[in-house]
């Protein structure tokens, strides 16, 4: 139930991979109905378990021993210190976790962050720009494999000030 407990930040493990790909697709289909999913739920797990948590680090959110939220990290060859991942259960939305996590990753990578957004999710953008993030890019979707345009946002180091109003752009 949402609310029943303290939130927890702790390191992900391979164990939670089956947990966090059902959050991954959850989250995606909530906020983006329709999307094109190219991989389903077994494979989203085992990438997250054999790519994303070897190559790169990985904080899950809990809550009452279940997670509720992650957020995968780590320094991209082209953008530097990157945001790969940030999902939370739907019913987990709106309650600061998302803060939490990327706290977490600029905790560890310093608060000039950049990260990849699907254009149509404007609940995601809502909350980045709350999060001091700008948009420095665009794609037409060509090279997604969803095939939906994308943006490049970007937070720089004098830009983490955030604005938490729910109404703020």
């Amino acid at each position: 139930m949402p609310g029943a407990g303290a939130i927890v930040i702790r390191e992900g493990r391979a164990e939670d991979a089956p947990w966090l790909a059902a959050i991954h697709r959850r989250a995606r289909q909530a906020a983006m109905p329709g999307l094109r999913e190219v991989h389903d739920e077994a494979d989203v797990a085992g990438w997250i378990a054999t790519t994303l948590m070897r190559a790169h680090r990985v904080m899950v959110a809990e809550q009452g021993g279940m997670p509720v939220g992650y957020i995968g990290f780590g320094r991209d060859a082209r953008h530097g210190p990157m945001v790969l991942h940030l999902y939370l259960a739907p019913d987990h939305r709106g309650q600061g976790i998302g803060a939490l996590l990327l706290k977490a990753a600029a905790d560890a990578l310093g608060p000039q962050l950049s990260l990849y957004c699907i254009a149509r999710n404007a609940g995601a953008l809502r909350f980045y720009r709350r999060q001091g993030f700008r948009v420095v890019a665009c794609s037409d979707g060509a090279g997604t494999e969803e095939g939906e345009p994308d943006l490049l946002l970007s937070r720089d180091a004098l830009s983490t000030e955030c604005n938490d109003r729910e109404d703020s752009p």
